[in-house]
């Protein structure tokens, strides 16, 4: 079933090969929660997806800006920026984005044995996805692009074992974003540096810094910002990092015709060549081979 009835421009997805949705329904720990498919389009004019009763799949529906229109079965809602939906398996569904003011649009379609549970926590009709401060909301978007950037490296067991539980974690900062908000006694401690480092470092993306730098930002010793910032995300400062600047080359390589050695230079890499292998490295195939693939399966 295609999922969207025309090409978007700026529309990029990726689509999890059948033998790995039934490699991953059957394990112990991906079989939970586990991504069918997902995707991302800004400011889309001319989105427009209809699905029948038929479909099997949850399907999670989330606009940072802009505006569209959602139909569950015979009820439609309106779907604003900073706002989410999800929409149940066996009950026809649309949407749309509105061409006056065109939304932009984060997706994810999944399920597993506790997708019931997820959905059901989140609600069926569009509900505000508030976070503590305007640059938190950085931190979905970096699970989101992190579990995107995995699965479009090629399939494995481990690499649907870590997006299920990323999954698990971008669904918990919409069922918990009241937690989020909660304030944090002034002796303790006062504010998720992790958050907004990781918000810089997406607003900075094309710059290059040292760990002393960061822990400069974020206004801590390098050791306790290396250890808060590894506790949180699992990654060092600079790795991190690195995987913000892979993210972005794979917008580059998608949306723009800009060789690879120009995107190596853009985003600051030291020679086209380290770019090359560490893009590799993270995605799990050469920017070439990930330019040709343009995300249809």
């Amino acid at each position: 079933m295609s999922l969207f009835e025309r090409s978007i421009p700026g529309e990029r997805f990726m689509v999890v090969p059948q033998p790995f949705l039934d490699l991953t329904g059957d394990d112990p720990l991906a079989g939970d929660l586990f991504v069918h498919s997902m995707g991302h389009v800004a400011h889309a004019r001319g989105l427009k997806v209809h699905r029948s009763s038929e479909f099997r799949w949850y399907v999670f529906l989330y606009c940072t800006d802009g505006c569209g229109r959602v139909r569950s079965g015979d009820v439609s809602y309106t779907l604003t920026a900073d706002q989410y939906m999800m929409l149940p398996p066996g009950m026809s569904h649309g949407y749309r984005a509105e061409n006056d003011d065109p939304c932009t649009l984060y997706w994810v379609v999944f399920g597993g044995r506790k997708a019931r549970l997820y959905a059901s926590a989140m609600g069926h009709v569009p509900a505000t996805a508030p976070l503590s401060d305007s640059s938190n909301p950085g931190l979905r978007i970096a699970l989101f692009e992190s579990i995107y950037a995995v699965l479009c490296g090629g399939c494995s067991l481990e690499k649907l074992q870590y997006a299920a539980i990323e999954l698990a974690h971008f669904f918990a900062t919409f069922i918990y974003a009241d937690l989020l908000r909660v304030p944090v006694p002034q002796s303790g401690y006062v504010e998720n540096i992790v958050n907004r480092m990781t918000h810089f470092m997406h607003a900075n993306v094309e710059r290059n810094f040292t760990l002393h730098e960061l822990a400069s930002e974020a206004g801590y010793s390098e050791s306790y910002f290396c250890r808060q910032f590894v506790r949180q995300t699992g990654y060092s400062p600079i790795d991190y990092f690195i995987r913000v600047k892979i993210n972005k080359a794979a917008v580059y390589l998608l949306k723009t015709s800009l060789t690879v050695s120009q995107i190596a230079s853009k985003l600051g890499f030291r020679s086209p060549d380290y770019f090359s292998r560490t893009f590799r490295r993270v995605v799990g195939i050469s920017a070439t081979e990930f330019r040709k693939q343009d995300f249809r399966l």
